[in-house]
């Protein structure tokens, strides 16, 4: 399966955005929409998934698949998936009702302290409330991974740790990754905007 943007055009106060792109994002690959800042990153993030109408232009599916509708999990820029006053653990399994909690601890226990996973998420340094984001999304029994800026603020061995993670529990389904910093992601086919 394919999933077409095909001539997006998105203007924001009269600014725009993208002046009538065309991409194709093919079943089980790996992509980074990277450029400079405000370039349209997250907002392609959201056209794909469907969270952000573009002016003009339409995305559609290509091929075979057998549901309707498409579900996405989602790392936002700004952690807004988390809820500050909860837990990791509580984060996690609110992300999708089939998310058991032993299988959360267990996912979250390869980044945090278990005094860490107790602790309320707004407590959490905002690599540590990344970490948590990114196992909410690998659980959730979703179609595509969509992760914005991910690995903002960490350090080498830290990106290392979630990115080998992301990609051992992806399986097949089609990973997008918007980031200024294309290091260590030369795996990825890019799609370069601004």
């Amino acid at each position: 399966m394919t999933i077409c943007l095909e001539e997006i055009c998105k203007s924001y106060d009269g600014k725009p955005v993208f002046d009538h792109l065309n991409s194709n994002l093919e079943w089980g690959r790996c992509y980074l929409i990277t450029g400079p800042g405000g370039c349209g990153k997250s907002t392609f993030l959201k056209i794909f998934m469907g969270t952000v109408k573009p002016d003009s232009g339409r995305v559609r599916r290509m091929g075979d698949y057998k549901y309707p509708t498409l579900q996405s999990a989602y790392v936002s820029q700004h952690g807004e998936q988390l809820n500050p006053k909860k837990n990791a653990l509580w984060n996690v399994c609110k992300a999708h009702r089939k998310v058991a909690k032993g299988r959360a601890q267990e996912e979250l226990e390869l980044f945090l302290t278990p005094e860490e996973i107790k602790a309320p998420v707004g407590s959490l340094t905002e690599v540590q409330k990344r970490f948590v984001e990114i196992v909410r999304a690998c659980v959730m029994p979703a179609d595509f991974l969509v992760f914005d800026e991910p690995f903002f603020g960490m350090s080498p061995e830290e990106k290392k740790k979630a990115l080998d993670y992301i990609l051992e529990i992806r399986g097949n389904r089609p990973l997008l990754v918007a980031a200024e910093e294309a290091t260590d992601l030369d795996f990825a086919k890019r799609i370069i905007l601004g």
